[in-house]
């Protein structure tokens, strides 16, 4: 008899921990990675910033949105080539269309703070717009 309830503890306590740390899963953000396109309205060059606005066709960012460049990677690809470059924050321009990577919790943060001057962190920045070589 004995040996039958410290059999049925034991199962008990193991489906408690699965429970418990399928609760946990349960629990984590979906960070999911989002991809924006933007067009360059203005450059700092002295803080390595840039404002965006949205392309066309998105709605995400709105009509000027702050971008520190001073940490994240930066790439071009040419379409004709399909060689993709890493490029320096001194070759970007005002008008100049980028695909910017951004975590969905950033887009939340952002969002929540839209009336405060700050700048929202990027992943990644692409150079859109094609240079003549």
């Amino acid at each position: 008899m004995l040996h039958r309830n410290i059999r049925g503890i034991g199962i008990a306590l193991c489906l408690l921990t699965l429970l418990l740390s399928l609760y946990g899963c349960g629990s984590l953000k979906d960070d999911t990675l989002l991809i924006v396109n933007a067009v360059i309205t203005e450059v700092d060059a002295a803080k390595q910033t840039i404002t965006v606005k949205d392309d066309a066709d998105e709605s995400a960012l709105g009509e000027g949105c702050l971008v520190d460049c001073s940490s994240i990677p930066m790439v071009y690809c040419d379409f004709a080539t399909q060689k993709v470059t890493r490029i320096s924050f001194e070759e970007l321009q005002v008008n100049d269309k980028v695909i910017v990577s951004i975590r969905s919790s950033e887009m939340e943060s952002f969002r929540n703070r839209l009336n405060e001057v700050s700048a929202i962190t990027m992943e990644q920045l692409q150079l859109y717009t094609q240079r003549v070589e």
